[in-house]
């Protein structure tokens, strides 16, 4: 895991030094195990390295090939090596020692630009080709790791980060208006509709599953993997779709555990975490280490309001799974003290942009920092196992039956699933009417309170909205807020799975990660785990009125089945978070009431509408405190400290 960085010159021009220092000291923000940098005629290459694996012990970046002309520098864990060896023919003996990077470097001399087909794990890389005269660039399949890019009259630059790009006199600090524009009108917590757009004009993120090279040619972008339908997995019972899914789980867990120090995970008392961390906890029993385990838990004093079937603490069901493994120890993680507010300043530095993740990242920051103090090197988690590993939800499902014209077995399904009610004929009609196409506008009628919930929680200038067009962007990329087009189970999970929402998910986990040295990894998002789940028929996921059915089975003996047949209650992390805020509202209100003070605020912000609804919410009670107005606010607030941040940054 690394910062890297570097700049070419395809006009000619020899490359300052000093310009690469000073990109170098812009990544310096965070530690670094070992600096290097080189440089010939028109390039600059540049690399901070924290030594993750025990490969990366040997990790010199960038590394100069002597024999090829090629250089590489490189943020990668690479988790299918013993594929790659295979592949290259690379002894056995040479095999152990052989850091990540060279093994991209040998795959490139092999297939050329279709190196990125092969290679599995969390990367971004840049090689330059000297005999070529151009640079390559790839992320991996899910953008795991970020990559920004700048290029424009003979000059591209790139860079994990984005200050380092602004140290080059040709490159601008200009904020893009269409992304703040995306930031502010989306009500969800996606920072943007276009997965390459970043908060500065001409400077790009590349996104998951890209490559690029760029040469005195030009420029060539190109898409190597996205989410697609799978061929159906046809096995002969439903005993080989479970040790199929163990398999293909305990693989994604197993390769993520390389590495130097110990090994962690964030655990929560849902299925998706906690198969991740037994899978793991397995693993490790064999070599006698423990695995340890970061839970978030509400603060001291708080105040219980949610509904019977949703649960703050969910402590009870991670101490079933500590017990079960017998080698998981756990950490308790209160974030005493700290509440949304907390830190903007540190968090806005490390994110280098505004954010909406408003209840959960004080957490998440503050279980990455125990993580450090506990010599963590690698922290596991299940962020995307909703969609992958335990997909399993009834309408979906019942509508994908419907539209490809299994009519009888969705009939089937249907009356199995209504008859577990008091009511099933009424139940059965209410699925009817579900799955039945509904005309849009009959749609929007329905649910023109939550399009107005929605346009309350966006606290966007409407002049600045519509001289940006933001409700034909909405339509151009799809972004359906109420979800007026009723969506199957394949249309779903591709959706999670866009270019725009690996993105957001990548900035969030590479920054964090080096920041704190210690890597997010998430076996759920593994692209082997992706296509498998995808293959899956979807009757091994829905039985009648059994949810998540195949984790349900193929975790069995496993996880303890206090959690695995849990169907009755589901945690809600950072129930807490406004709770949170209580204690210093006098100090957060009056900020809220100063918002609009300065001209750039009152250019973005409806200030009247974050007034009124301030009005509102300062006159409600409740520990639940209206989450989603308060949600607003917050964020309408963390996006002025940004602007402020900014202004006094440069």
């Amino acid at each position: 895991m690394s910062s890297i960085c570097g700049f070419c010159y395809f006009d000619g021009r020899p490359v300052l030094s000093e310009a690469g220092r000073a990109m170098m000291h812009k990544l310096a923000i965070y530690q670094a195990d070992y600096v290097g940098a080189w440089h010939k005629g028109p390039v600059f290459l540049g690399c901070r390295v924290q030594r993750i694996t025990p490969q990366s012990l040997r990790e010199a970046l960038p590394y100069h090939d002597e024999a090829s002309g090629l250089t590489i520098t490189a943020d990668a864990i690479i988790d299918n090596r013993a594929e790659i060896f295979g592949k290259l023919g690379i002894r056995h003996c040479d095999r152990d020692d052989l850091p990540d990077s060279q093994l991209i470097l040998q795959a490139y001399r092999k297939w050329g630009t279709d190196c990125v087909d092969h290679l599995l794990g969390d990367f971004a890389f840049v090689i330059w080709n000297e005999k070529r005269q151009d640079l390559f660039c790839a992320v991996d399949p899910t953008g795991t790791r970020t990559l920004y890019y700048y290029s424009s009259g003979g000059l591209f630059s790139f860079s994990t980060l984005i200050k380092p790009l602004f140290v080059l006199p040709e490159i601008h600090r200009e904020y893009d208006e269409t992304w703040i524009a995306d930031f502010l009108a989306m009500p969800c917590l996606k920072h943007q509709l276009d997965p390459e757009l970043t908060l500065y004009r001409n400077i790009y993120l590349l996104p998951a599953g890209h490559r690029l090279t760029v040469g005195i040619g030009g420029l060539k972008k190109e898409v190597y993997w996205e989410v697609r339908r799978q061929p159906e997995l046809k096995l002969r019972s439903d005993a080989e779709y479970e040790e199929a899914f163990r398999e293909v789980l305990g693989e994604a867990v197993r390769c993520r555990l390389r590495r130097i120090h110990s090994i962690g995970v964030m655990m929560s008392g849902g299925l998706d975490s906690t198969s991740v961390a037994c899978m793991a906890a397995r693993e490790l029993v064999e070599t006698g280490q423990r695995l340890q385990a970061f839970s978030s838990v509400p603060m001291h004093g708080y105040r219980d309001w949610l509904p019977p079937h949703a649960m703050a603490d969910e402590s009870a069901f991670i101490e079933a799974v500590r017990e079960h493994a017998g080698n998981i120890d756990v950490t308790y993680c209160r974030s005493e003290g700290r509440h949304s507010l907390s830190d903007t300043g540190r968090l806005l530095a490390i994110l280098e942009q505004p954010y909406k993740l408003v209840e959960n990242l004080f957490w998440l920051d503050g279980i990455m920092g125990a993580a450090r103090e506990g010599n963590i090197g690698v922290v596991l988690n299940g962020n995307a196992g909703n969609m992958t590993i335990s997909w399993g939800f009834v309408l979906p499902y019942l509508l994908s039956l419907f539209r490809s014209g299994h009519w009888g077995r969705w009939l089937l399904e249907s009356w199995d699933l209504a008859k577990s009610h008091p009511r099933p004929l009424r139940d059965l009609l209410g699925l009817l009417r579900m799955t039945l196409p509904m005309p849009k506008s009959l749609y929007h009628l329905r649910n023109r309170d939550r399009y107005k919930e929605l346009q309350d929680d966006a606290p966007i200038n409407p002049d600045f909205a519509r001289h940006n067009s933001v409700q034909k962007r909405f339509r151009r990329y799809g972004y359906d807020p109420v979800y007026v087009t009723q969506l199957d189970s394949f249309t779903i999970r591709r959706n999670h799975f866009r270019s725009r929402d690996f993105s957001h998910l990548g900035v969030l986990t590479t920054k964090l990660s080096l920041a704190y040295g210690v890597a997010m990894r998430d076996p759920t998002m593994d692209k082997r785990v992706i296509e498998f789940c995808l293959s899956v028929p979807e009757t091994q996921y829905i039985r009648g009125d059994r949810d998540r059915f195949l984790i349900r089975r193929a975790m069995a003996g496993l996880l303890p089945d206090k959690v695995r047949l849990n169907n009755t209650v589901r945690g809600q992390q950072s129930a807490d978070w406004t709770q949170r805020l209580q204690a210093c509202w006098a100090e957060v209100a009056g900020d809220i009431r100063n918002i609009g003070e300065r001209e750039v605020e009152r250019q973005y912000l409806d200030i009247p509408k974050i007034k009124d609804q301030f009005e509102k919410l300062n006159h409600s009670n409740g520990d639940a405190a209206d989450m989603p107005r308060m949600s607003m606010l917050i964020r309408s607030l963390i996006f002025c400290r940004f602007l402020i941040e900014e202004e006094n940054a440069f």
